[in-house]
């Protein structure tokens, strides 16, 4: 069987998730991650630096004994710029020189520096084209093919962390149509808007697992490792310690929240209709009280993602319990499904 390495460079951890496909379907062949020793190595531009990450990822590979050399990888979305336009009536030989126009009213950069991709994710009656465009300057992109190159992997593709989810929720979520997930990363989180599997909106959140942490730390006069244990044993749990680490990290939570109710009224006046389902994804997602809460507050159900809800996962010894941990390798398992499909 071919298997394709996911490989998700956070600002946290460097996760890598190994897929393939047999007759019954998905089969996880290893899971990793280790603690990304250059979470700045894009912006810093240092060669050094992407070595760094390179030892790293192939110290992981040897260690799973990972013979593929398959990847694919994602751009976080901070580093990419994606619009929904809409186009009237066009051949498809056309699209792409209409895209570039409309193009150049959002990218900042020449166009000569960048790479276009886009998805049609809707025609209407009449013809009129609903289209997902992503727009990524050329230097990021050899910086990711260089970079795997030194590995000696092979890149399949290249995509955003937004079309990545939208695979997973697809995958594991097939009846549920209407979604907005919202990626919690370390320092950073990602809200995207999807429907019937496409991704209509993308927004970017400047708060992550850090920041709920540090608010702890601060609050009650913690070092960062233990806020760290305190808000991974009582999150928004109100009866737990006297409901003093839901009392400090609410502030954040009340800012992230706000975010995602305007992420969900973006999704109604877009699509015409409420979401069905808010989802939780990333490192984030499985802290206490979180679901409970924002399902009070927003009035819409939540779930926390579950990426290997179909797949195999008998040929693996697994250290961590997927049903609970799974949720922090959403992005790494959509890459490497990618190259299954």
């Amino acid at each position: 069987m071919n298997s394709t390495i996911g490989v998700d460079l956070g600002e946290g951890t460097i996760k890598l998730v190994t897929l393939s496909k047999d007759n019954a379907g998905l089969v996880l062949n290893s899971l990793s991650e280790i603690k990304n020793p250059r979470p700045d190595w894009l912006k810093a531009g240092n060669d050094k630096y992407g070595s760094e990450i390179a030892k790293t990822i192939k110290s992981l590979m040897d260690e799973a004994k990972l013979k593929t050399k398959q990847a694919v990888v994602c751009i976080p979305e901070g580093e990419v710029i994606s619009r929904l336009i809409r186009l009237p009536p066009l051949k498809e030989n056309e699209i792409m020189d209409a895209l570039k126009f409309e193009a150049e009213t959002f990218i900042p950069y020449p166009l000569d520096q960048v790479s276009i991709d886009y998805e049609i994710i809707e025609e209407d009656d009449a013809g009129r084209l609903s289209i997902f465009v992503i727009a990524a300057q050329n230097s990021l992109i050899q910086n990711y093919i260089k970079l795997f190159k030194s590995i000696g992997l092979e890149l399949f593709a290249i995509e955003t962390t937004a079309v990545s989810l939208a695979r997973v929720v697809t995958s594991s979520m097939a009846l549920v149509k209407g979604v907005v997930v919202v990626d919690m990363g370390e320092k950073h989180s990602e809200i995207v808007g999807i429907d019937n599997g496409k991704v209509y909106f993308t927004r970017s959140m400047m708060v992550g697992g850090e920041s709920l942490t540090r608010a702890i730390s601060l609050n009650l006069g913690l070092d960062m490792a233990s806020a760290e244990e305190y808000k991974k044993a009582y999150g928004m749990k109100e009866l737990e310690l006297e409901g003093k680490i839901k009392n400090a990290i609410s502030p954040i939570f009340a800012n992230m929240a706000e975010e995602i109710r305007k992420s969900l009224a973006l999704f109604a006046e877009e699509q015409k209709k409420a979401a069905e389902l808010l989802v939780l994804s990333g490192g984030g997602a499985n802290l206490p009280g979180l679901a409970e809460e924002l399902t009070k507050l927003l009035g819409i159900e939540v779930q926390v993602i579950q990426p290997f809800l179909k797949v195999d996962l008998k040929q693996v010894q697994l250290p961590i319990n997927l049903n609970v941990e799974g949720c922090r390798f959403s992005v790494a398992t959509g890459l490497a499904m990618r190259g299954t499909l």
